[in-house]
This record gives structure tokens, sequence and C-alpha cells, in this order.
């Protein structure tokens, strides 16, 4: 038996992401939970009943986004074979990590602990920025990959730059923000235009929606190395010399 529809796990995870949020946003918004002028996304996931829906979907994508880490890795060691090297295993390492992240952020609401909430941030946004400039650097020095094109190169290579510029000016602007803001303490979802530091929290929050958009796309670009994947595999049952037995290649 052959499965070869390994290039919709990108795509699902592409889609699940922006639909997470717009979802949760809307609910929020409905229910006075934000103030909605681009609150940060982990304050519209932090209040039930939007914190369940968040939190399922969250899961979903983290699941799907470790599952397009694994297929990349095999797909990388298909290719190295026995060199494997490793800026591979790195790489694998890092997505997992990312992975992790986003299940964190989305099962330790920023409202409840607020700590781990902001570790699984980091993992998320900063460890999964990592593995993306990683697999940046693979794509312009291996050969040999089904569909992997320059103009594919280019546009993993420029996400990453915009990428970086993003964050940089979210993180920026958040420290900004709160320096403002002291010595008044309030709850991120509920800042607005009357206190001080509300335009760079907006800055702050808009850059992490545009990151997380510019995730979604270049996780989006594996779908196109992905279409000639294929698995081969076969179940065989009965005494105890039987075994489940399968193997992986890519095809040119």
């Amino acid at each position: 038996m052959i499965f070869r529809y390994f290039y919709l796990f990108p795509v699902l995870f592409a889609a699940t992401l922006p639909v997470t949020f717009f979802i949760t946003y809307a609910i929020a918004v409905s229910d006075g939970d934000v103030y909605p002028w681009f609150p940060y996304i982990s304050d519209v996931g932090t209040l039930p009943p939007e914190s369940c829906v968040f939190g399922q979907l969250m899961n979903i994508a983290a699941l799907l986004i470790m599952t397009v880490v694994f297929l990349r890795y095999e797909q990388l060691k298909t290719i190295w074979g026995t060199n494997n090297p490793k800026k591979n295993k790195v790489s694998f390492a890092l997505g997992l990590l990312a992975g992790i992240g986003l299940s964190i952020v989305a099962n330790f609401q920023v409202d409840n602990v607020n700590s781990v909430h902001l570790i699984g941030a980091a993992l998320a946004f900063l460890v999964g920025g990592a593995y993306f400039h990683v697999q940046t650097y693979i794509s312009w020095t291996l050969q040999g990959v089904a569909e992997s094109t320059k103009k594919l190169h280019i546009l993993r290579l420029v996400i990453c730059v915009v990428y970086d510029i993003f964050a940089v000016i979210g993180i920026v602007t958040v420290i900004v923000g709160y320096i403002k803001l002291r010595p008044t303490v309030i709850r991120t979802r509920a800042w607005t235009p009357a206190e001080e530091g509300y335009a760079e929290h907006v800055t702050s929050t808009v850059m992490e929606w545009l990151g997380s958009f510019l995730i979604c796309a270049y996780a989006a670009t594996f779908a196109y190395e992905f279409k000639n994947l294929r698995l081969e595999y076969a179940f065989t049952t009965g005494r105890s010399n039987d075994s489940l037995q399968s193997t992986g290649n890519e095809e040119p």
C-alpha cells in the first residue's frame, strides 16, 4: 500500500492557524473579553468559551506542524542516506521544540499561567523562527529535492528576513509600551487608547499577527516538496516470525 498525500499536512497547518485566530477573535470581541483593535493572539484565547476553541485547534495545529517537521527530517535523511548531517538533526530538534511550544501556548492561557505561556510563546516564535532559518540554509545548499526550485528558496529567504524584522519591531515596541505604561498595571487584553504606550502596544500586536501569518506561509512552502513523497507499507499478521514492515522513499 502506498500513501502519497503528505503535502496536505503543511497545507492543513497553514489553514488551521489563521482559522483558529479568527474564530477565537470573533468570540472574544463579541463577548467583550478584549479590546477589539488588534489584541494579542493569546488574549483572544485566554477566557472561556474562546479558550476552549483556542486550545483544541492550537493542539491540532501543533500536531500538524510536528508532523511536517518529522516528514521534512525523514525526506532529507533519505536524500543524505547514511551521511545524515548534524544540521538536519538540529533542525529536527528545533522544529519539535517549536511544536511543543505551540501546544504549551494552547494549554496554558496567559491570564492563568503567564510564565509558562511565555515560555511556550518563545519556543513557538523564536525557536520556530530558528527552525525556518536552518531550513532555508538547507534549501540553498542541498541538491536533489524534487520540486525544490530557486524561486522557492528565494521565497523562504524573503519570509525569514521579513519575519526577523517583524520580530525585532515587536520585541522593541512591547518593551517601550510597558515602560510608558508604568506605573499603571493592566491586562493586555484591556489595553485601550486611554492608557499610555498604546501605540507601541498595537504595533507589537500587529507584528505578532503578521509574524504568525508568515509562519503559516513558510510551512505551506513544504507542500511543493512533499508532493513527490511516498510511503510504502505492508501489514502482516500471524505467528511471531511475522512483522509489521514500513519503508519510505522519495520518487524524483
